[in-house]
């Protein structure tokens, strides 16, 4: 093998109900980098394709992480719409954004509509 090759991998299809805090609902999720994948990297990275144009049930829980976390809501046509919930506030937050999200907020984030990607890093 060659010197530098364990640093590239695929990306890994798995169940958004395998992820802490979230239930099952029809996104395809592609962990893209984690310690299982690349043990050197402190990084996580998650990207999920969404159809919010489908009834979606609600899937992510009000939680925390000990990490800063960075979302970005992503699509062809700026529809992707989410509701990004920070502790006791909700905001409508539409394609294309970015969301920081400090380590020991609690946070949720759920697609009420449009077609696109969410990408979610956990530092």
């Amino acid at each position: 093998m060659n010197k530098y090759q364990k640093f590239i991998k695929k990306g890994v299809i798995e169940s958004l109900d395998k992820v802490p805090y979230h239930t099952k609902a029809p996104i395809k999720r592609l962990s893209m980098l984690n310690k299982t994948l690349i043990p050197e990297s402190d990084t996580h990275i998650a990207v999920h394709f969404v159809d919010a144009s489908i009834n979606l049930p609600k899937y992510s829980k009000l939680h925390k992480h000990d990490h800063d976390e960075i979302n970005l809501i992503l699509s062809e046509d700026s529809n992707l719409t989410y509701d990004i919930q920070f502790e006791d506030e909700s905001y409508e937050v539409t394609s294309p954004s970015t969301i920081f999200i400090p380590k020991g907020i609690q946070h949720s984030a759920q697609a009420i509509s449009g077609k696109g990607l969410f990408v979610c890093i956990i530092l």
